[in-house]
């Protein structure tokens, strides 16, 4: 077995068999951000890699163990006893005039214009379907339903299910203007397309990150063949973990 390490780790001591290039199982030390950023690290490498979540924070979705329990990591990867939890992931194209830039999304896509109202046309499989005004759009996967989206007024989704959800941010709904006003959970054989009337002042964030862009027209987005799969304690559900995270 083969292991990396990926945030503030400390003090421990690295195993004799690190290897950061190709692991079997990558260990984030931090919180759920830290993950988010461990897991795009290795994006392209996500059907050969388990990811190992240790808290060193005050919260973490992700995150089922802490320092102490090092060493009963090492046991139990190495006996192959361990029990794994998987999220869907979506993957996005960016549309330019001359180009275009493809990525994946683990929580969530957001496009936000604080400044001003944004306005943009949304299809579905190809199709128009509305076009919103607001401050923005969300689209997440399974596995972000519990992140943005959740503050948002999203709905919280079993990560097995293969489904994508567009949630409004601050949309204008009156007599004039109008849109569906809440969220869309979509099959995963479905994909959306965003366009922009403005990209003036509209930030564009892929897991709370800023992505860069010129000459954007549009964001197709789908649901992704690829998942992220968690090392976690042995009897632990997605609903025991939401327990945990939201209701304790």
């Amino acid at each position: 077995m083969k292991y990396a390490f990926y945030g503030d780790y400390g003090e421990i001591q690295l195993p004799a068999n690190y290897c950061e290039e190709n692991p079997d199982f990558v260990l984030s030390f931090g919180g759920d951000g830290t993950m988010l950023q461990a897991i795009h690290k290795y994006v392209k490498q996500l059907s050969t890699i388990k990811f190992i979540g240790i808290n060193t924070g005050k919260l973490g979705f992700y995150t089922d163990f802490i320092t102490e329990d090092i060493n009963m990591i090492f046991a139990l990867t190495k006996s192959g006893k361990y029990d794994l939890f998987k999220i869907k992931i979506m993957e996005y194209e960016l549309i330019l005039k001359q180009d275009t830039i493809k990525g994946y999304a683990i929580n969530d896509m957001a496009l936000i214009n604080p400044v001003s109202t944004q306005v943009m046309d949304v299809y579905i499989n190809d199709r128009y379907f509305e076009t919103i005004r607001g401050t923005g759009l969300l689209v997440s996967p399974p596995g972000g339903s519990t992140a943005y989206n959740r503050s948002l007024g999203g709905s919280i989704i079993d990560p097995w299910a293969d489904v994508l959800q567009m949630t409004e941010v601050a949309p204008i709904n009156n007599r004039i203007f109008h849109s569906l006003g809440s969220p869309l959970v979509l099959s995963g054989e479905n994909h959306i397309e965003l366009r922009p009337a403005s990209t003036q002042n509209l930030y564009l964030t892929v897991d709370g990150r800023e992505i860069s862009y010129k000459n954007l027209t549009g964001i197709k987005i789908t649901l992704s063949k690829a998942s992220v799969s968690f090392v976690i304690k042995q009897d632990t559900s997605f609903f025991d973990r939401l327990q945990k995270a939201f209701l304790e």
